[in-house]
């Protein structure tokens, strides 16, 4: 007779509990494991979801793109003839385009006014943020990033993102078109 009050060893009830708290412990590991992002090093490393031309969020840590500014979503640029391009999409497209389905690694930098991560993102080893420079779908701003300003220079010599079109910078954008 049993008088501990559960299930013993070889009784039915107790494989199906074990198979139960094994299947649920597993289910928690990998929910774990791909829920959040993963921190190695200080670094943000996971899949992203691509918010705009400078943001993106790793499991629930939105980053912005250190050293870069890029068109806001709402922001439109012309062409030589004054047609309207939605620039901001524009940059948010070559930013998803660039990450693709790859994970990235985020070194934080710091965290911003809207308590975002700052941070300089990788795919493998490519440099996001000055990439987004570089091909012209971001302006640079030297006083967080120097090194940058060569890139944006580059990026208008060729005319590459908007520096093809008539844009407002997104700062100077972003004031004008505050929520009153």
């Amino acid at each position: 007779m049993d008088f501990q009050g559960g299930p013993q060893k070889g009784d039915p009830r107790a494989d199906s509990t074990f198979r139960t708290v094994c299947s649920a412990l597993l289910f928690l590991s990998l929910f774990l494991l791909t829920a959040g992002p993963a921190f190695a090093d200080g670094n943000i490393q996971g899949r992203p979801r691509v918010l705009s031309g400078d943001q993106l969020r790793i499991g629930k840590t939105e980053v912005h793109l250190f050293g870069l500014d890029a068109p806001e979503m709402d922001q439109y640029c012309e062409n030589e003839y004054g047609r309207p391009y939605r620039c901001g999409v524009m940059a948010l497209d070559e930013l998803k385009r660039m990450v693709g389905p790859n994970t990235i690694s985020c070194v934080p930098e710091g965290v911003d006014d809207q308590n975002r991560v700052l941070a300089v993102c990788y795919v493998g080893d490519m440099n996001i943020n000055s990439r987004m420079v570089r091909t012209g779908w971001a302006v640079a701003r030297p006083a967080q990033r120097p090194d940058y300003a060569q890139l944006e220079s580059l990026a208008k010599r060729d005319k590459t993102g908007i520096w093809e079109f008539i844009f407002q910078d997104p700062e100077l954008w972003r004031s004008e078109n505050a929520p009153n």
